[in-house]
């Protein structure tokens, strides 16, 4: 081969190695950025950086033609709208950043060497983060729940109005975006019950039927809650209609 075919040869051979996502793929992404960011306290990572840190990936994630890395950026589009509107919760951020790793490890075995070992590591923190997001709200609601439980335990008419509201909004939150029935009718006892607190006139027995029936939808929705959550929604349950009977 003459020196001037072989250089075109050399030549043929860069090009094409330039027109190939995967080969570019690891001087384009900061993949150890990456991994450092979300090794560290996720809670203390403003919704600036975070939104930033998507954005930088998610454009060029677009424009790669794989179908599996076009899922990704997809999803990296709908992270970043959830972060940026302040209002998700940590099932609804969990379950995007769960099915953004599982992706990840998917691609992983298929990619080159020099992306494989980092790639499988970012899909494995990515699904860890978004279990983690998943049982961090879990805890938290499994203590609100708690800490209503030990309210009704204790002396109802020593209640403030302003802290029983508050209670209520946060259930209300919570509960009114599900698409479940029962708890879309607890989600309006809720309402209710806020309502007639707002009301000067409101009497003990008003009271009473509201509590009454949502007791009772409290222990229907705690036979369809998950393991950890049934035990106290139970509980919840029954107290309510016991603080119902009481005012009756």
């Amino acid at each position: 081969m003459s020196s001037q075919q072989k250089s075109k040869s050399e030549q043929g051979k860069t090009a094409a190695k330039k027109e190939s996502p995967a080969a570019n793929k690891a001087d384009n992404l900061d993949l150890d950025s990456l991994l450092s960011a979300l090794e560290g306290d996720l809670t203390a990572l403003d919704s600036e950086t975070a939104t930033s840190l998507i954005e930088e990936w998610y454009t060029y994630l677009q424009k790669v033609k794989e179908p599996e890395i076009k899922e990704i950026a997809d999803n990296l589009k709908q992270l970043k709208q959830l972060v940026k509107s302040g209002k998700a919760t940590g099932h609804e951020i969990g379950e995007v950043l769960t099915e953004i790793g599982e992706q990840a490890g998917n691609v992983a075995s298929d990619t080159d060497k020099e992306l494989k070992t980092p790639l499988q590591k970012l899909g494995k923190q990515l699904r860890n983060i978004g279990v983690s997001l998943g049982k961090a709200e879990d805890r938290e609601q499994i203590e609100h729940i708690e800490s209503v439980i030990e309210t009704l335990e204790g002396d109802l008419t020593k209640i403030e109005p302003e802290a029983a509201q508050g209670a209520i909004d946060t259930w209300y939150t919570l509960l009114h975006k599900s698409e479940n029935e029962n708890l879309q009718e607890v989600a309006n006892g809720l309402k209710e019950l806020k309502q007639l607190l707002k009301r000067k006139t409101a009497k003990g027995t008003d009271f009473a039927e509201v509590l009454t029936k949502l007791g009772e939808q409290t222990q229907q929705v705690a036979t369809e809650a998950p393991r950890g959550f049934k035990g106290p929604i139970q509980r919840l349950g029954k107290l309510l209609s016991k603080a119902g009977k009481s005012l009756d």
